[in-house]
């Protein structure tokens, strides 16, 4: 008797042992801590540099759920009869995402985007650009307490409006990151979509992490210090720094001195030039920046700072005496001919750039500062903008997505796909509106043209 109660005691001890260890949750089908939990993020399975993929998504939605993020959609960007848009972010909604055959329940799901999001709902296009956070519904279902993607706690959709080509998303911070500038990773996506009638292909999509999530712990040595999506009027620099248009991403018990102490040196009082800069230079990388807009002036960016005040984050590094990072986001109009703005993205030395853009207008009329950009421009020309190399990778891209674009293995069609037919994708790269190739040699000839003189 006395062997028995011992083996009955051994056992109930590894069973309450078990359950502390699970945090007491009854996890989902399918949960392992390699592809659910809390860990570093596996970078390799999802983006990896060296074997470029197009991974399959499959989201499945409640018919309810579904319909309520659509009327959510409806009522934020048609503003109702005499009333603008919203400007709140659209509803996350629960959805369930499987992926290589594992699936992940309960996911916060929300479409993004500011005109690019309006106009294809306003012009029937299904294909919208999203955002997943992992956890974003733990408290109501807590079985998925700390749910990650391979580590992953946030992911972006990029839906290629505007790109013939859907490659730019990808291929702008794969450059910009190779010329060592921070830029979020990234890797293309099939993505089929049921809302209780079945799964719809929704397209070719670029999935990339979100700049909030591991990206700072990827590519600077501290993540701790603030990090700002600016947003507004307060976005260009141009003035007093207002808080409320740098939306702080994390740390939100922390000030905006960081923040606050970079804008005012920027707009102090120049007369004193050396101590300008010097006070600049304490709390803002200004040569990180100027090696960003090299990259972005020659590629053309229609989307970015200089002709819009939003589109881009700022991070304050503790590995750099907690100085703010310029961060490039959200890259579908690189490398366009021609945006539809007067605001001078395809022009080398923005000399027409007005004291309404500081960072540019500023930082650009030192000699000192101007002749660095300059550098900059003929290295990055010469090395990771080599027009044989990029063509290379445009090519290798382009094949690689071309079975998920136009078939065999998937064909964007109807009301899910930017493209007026297969053939605007496939001339995307040498012959179409906005082709690629003659748009890198188009740029070297811009930049060597602005050099000489």
């Amino acid at each position: 008797m006395r062997k028995s109660i011992q083996v009955i005691l051994v056992v109930t001890s590894c069973l309450l042992l078990v359950g502390i260890c699970s945090c007491g949750l009854q996890r989902p089908q399918g949960w392992t801590e390699d592809t659910h939990g809390k860990i570093d993020p596996n970078y390799d399975r999802l983006f990896s540099d060296q074997s470029p993929v197009v991974h399959r998504i499959d989201i499945v939605i409640a018919a309810e759920d579904c319909q309520a993020a659509y009327d959510d959609l409806d009522e934020k960007l048609s503003g109702g009869p005499g009333q603008p848009p919203s400007d709140e972010d659209p509803i996350f909604v629960p959805v369930n995402l499987t992926f290589e055959g594992i699936t992940w329940y309960h996911v916060g799901m929300r479409y993004k985007g500011n005109s690019s999001l309006r106009s294809a709902w306003m012009s029937g296009i299904g294909k919208l650009a999203f955002r997943l956070n992992f956890e974003m519904f733990e408290d109501t279902y807590p079985e998925i307490n700390d749910q990650r993607f391979f580590g992953f706690e946030k992911m972006t959709f990029s839906n290629g409006f505007k790109d013939n080509s859907l490659i730019r998303d990808k291929l702008g911070a794969d450059i910009f990151r190779s010329f060592g500038v921070p830029a979020a990773r990234s890797m293309f996506a099939q993505v089929y979509v049921d809302c209780g009638d079945g799964p719809v292909y929704w397209g070719l999509y670029t999935m990339i992490e979100d700049p909030s999530d591991k990206m700072l712990a990827n590519q600077f040595v501290d993540n701790s210090g603030n990090l700002y999506k600016p947003e507004g009027d307060g976005a260009k620099w141009s003035g007093e720094m207002i808080e409320e248009h740098f939306y702080k991403k994390n740390n939100l018990e922390s000030d905006w001195s960081d923040a606050i102490a970079a804008v005012g040196a920027l707009q102090a009082d120049r007369h004193d030039l050396e101590n300008w800069k010097n006070d600049l230079e304490a709390t803002f990388n200004v040569h990180g920046y100027l090696k960003y807009l090299a990259v972005n002036q020659t590629i053309t960016n229609w989307d970015a700072y200089g002709c819009m005040s939003h589109n881009y984050y700022v991070y304050a590094d503790p590995g750099d005496g907690g100085r703010l990072v310029f961060l490039l986001w959200d890259l579908n109009e690189v490398m366009l001919i021609g945006g539809g703005l007067n605001c001078h993205a395809d022009s080398v030395m923005l000399d027409e750039v007005t004291p309404e853009w500081p960072l540019i207008r500023f930082l650009l009329d030192d000699p000192e500062y101007r002749q660095y950009y300059q550098e900059q421009l003929q290295a990055f020309i010469d090395g990771v903008f080599e027009i044989d190399t990029v063509i290379q990778k445009m090519d290798n891209y382009h094949n690689l997505i071309a079975p998920y674009v136009i078939g065999p293995e998937a064909t964007e069609s109807g009301d899910y796909t930017f493209l007026r037919n297969p053939q605007d994708f496939i001339d995307s790269l040498d012959t179409g509106p906005n082709s690629l190739k003659p748009h890198v040699v188009m740029r070297h000839n811009a930049v060597n043209q602005a050099l000489e003189h």
